[in-house]
């Protein structure tokens, strides 16, 4: 019987079968709930999931997110090679006094960011000086300048070539 103050909120509930009551009792015991609150919270959760997206939008968001990532992606490494190439030009156009290692007349000036890098106090290898300059070993212009450059720094008797690479010389 209930009692005459919970009336009011009383609802009575048929199952199915004997076995789905008992299926209840046994997730009720297991969550350690009373069976009023287990049904309470089993029926707020249907009713909060009924808010959500749907799972099939929900993948087709997914999907349509990761085909967005990839093609970004490819743009982004197309734009990064262009970078790299304008990167290369500029760097040929502004080091272009350093074609041949003999210089004519007039002044010529030498990568400061490639003086920066000799004088850290250790020796660097041609391939980690280019990499240091973000120069692609391939763009073969661009290396020829730099090693005209080192070329150049050598006669000056500021870097030394040893054994492990390229040296500043205190």
């Amino acid at each position: 019987m209930v009692t005459p103050g919970l009336k009011k909120r009383y609802i009575d509930v048929y199952l199915p079968s004997e076995e789905a009551k008992h299926e209840w009792e046994e997730d009720a015991t297991k969550a350690g709930l009373p069976m009023s609150k287990f049904v309470f919270e089993a029926v707020e959760a249907f009713r909060a999931a009924k808010d959500e997206t749907p799972r099939s939008e929900i993948v087709k968001e997914l999907a349509e997110s990761k085909e967005e990532v990839q093609k970004l992606r490819t743009e982004l490494k197309i734009k990064t090679m262009l970078l790299e190439k304008m990167d290369a030009e500029v760097y040929k156009a502004r080091y272009a006094s350093f074609q041949e290692v003999e210089m004519g007349e007039g002044t010529r000036h030498h990568d400061q960011e490639l003086i920066k890098i000799l004088q850290r106090d250790k020796a660097l290898e041609g391939y980690s000086i280019l990499k240091e300059l973000a120069i692609d070993p391939r763009e073969t212009e661009a290396v020829k300048l730099v090693n005209n450059q080192l070329e150049s720094l050598r006669r000056f008797g500021l870097v030394e070539e040893t054994a492990k690479g390229w040296k500043w010389i205190k």
